[in-house]
């Protein structure tokens, strides 16, 4: 764990509250600096560290420790909490709105990214790359497909949540000549081009591919479930790129062993790191990666770079760019543009 040393001026203090020992802060540390504040990393996940940690804090970075309203309530300097990426589920927004925190978070740094892994996981689990890979290893020629080998032109993927992650998904399945079905309550009547919105049970029933794109709320926690994966096709294959717990992971090992669906590819779990005694580690019909959807070396500079400067803005006196409560009465007066 990295240590927390005591305050030592006056200047303005960043904290990073879960950084990695043998991280590369250096885009975040020269915003920071850039405006005469102080930047610190700690690392905490424990709600009692965390308030040790983020006590004197002008500004939050934080990419998965939990934000809860405790920790911020014993946080009276706090401004503004940043998020590393898009989600805010690890952060207790209207708890920050009820304290006057603003919380900003990166939107745009690997839109084109994760939508290239939910593709990448798809095509993987179609043209069953994994175990393929392993036949030719062991030292097998094979010149017939394999069993539960579809093809991907002509077939039907859904798409749960059609913000720009779920639209750019679209796209790409598009020049792929799949059919394209959408569900998302908050863009009816409209959808993007070549996406036909259904409800929830018929995208489930008719989707050869089933993506989840949908960001995680009290209200999508455990969206897909026993129930819904019950209504998917045997042949179906189930992609999430999003957020673990948006999929009830012991329903799905569950769906995955008995063969009432047949495939899945995953890049977040409920619990992560991802335990070495989970059930999906046996399993020879799933394609995981460690929630690495989003990452490229452009997007995590890109990240970085504008996490370092949300900190740098707020400190400023400004609204940084994308504000996740812009109702919020912030502590400290910030100023538009």
């Amino acid at each position: 764990m990295l240590p927390m040393t005591e305050k030592t001026t006056d200047r303005y203090l960043v904290v990073h509250a879960d950084a990695e020992a043998s991280g590369d802060y250096g885009e975040e540390r020269t915003s920071v600096e850039s405006v005469g504040a102080e930047f610190r990393l700690t690392n905490a996940r424990e709600e009692e560290d965390l308030i040790a940690n983020l006590r004197d804090a002008d500004v939050v970075l934080v990419n998965a420790a939990p934000i809860t309203r405790r920790v911020m309530e014993a946080m009276p300097r706090c401004r503004c909490v940043v998020r590393y990426g898009v989600g805010v589920d690890n952060v207790e927004v209207a708890a920050a709105t009820d304290l006057g925190i603003v919380v900003a978070n990166v939107v745009d740094f690997c839109t084109e990214e994760v939508a290239n892994h939910a593709l990448l996981l798809l095509l993987a689990c179609a043209k069953r790359l994994l175990p393929l890979d392993a036949d030719l290893r062991a030292g097998h020629w094979r010149r017939t497909p394999l069993t539960g080998m579809p093809p991907v032109w002509g077939q039907t993927l859904g798409i749960i949540g059609l913000g720009n992650i779920g639209r750019s998904l679209a796209r790409k399945a598009l020049a792929l000549e799949m059919a394209l079905l959408g569900y998302d309550p908050y863009v009816q009547p409209q959808a993007p081009d070549g996406v036909r919105l259904v409800g929830l049970r018929e995208l489930l029933a008719q989707s050869d591919f089933v993506s989840v794109c949908a960001p995680l709320t009290a209200e999508t926690r455990h969206l897909i479930g026993a129930t819904e994966l019950a209504l998917m096709k045997p042949s179906a294959t189930l992609i999430n790129t999003a957020r673990g717990p948006l999929v009830d992971e012991a329903a799905l090992v569950g769906a995955l062993r008995s063969g009432r669906i047949a495939a899945a590819g995953l890049d977040v779990f409920e619990e992560e790191p991802l335990p070495a005694e989970s059930p999906l580690l046996g399993l020879t019909n799933v394609a995981l990666t460690g929630h690495t959807a989003g990452m490229s070396e452009a997007s995590v500079r890109r990240v970085k770079t504008e996490v370092g400067q949300a900190a740098a803005t707020v400190l400023s006196g400004r609204w940084p760019k994308s504000v996740v409560n812009p109702n919020v009465r912030p502590r400290v007066a910030l100023a538009r543009g």
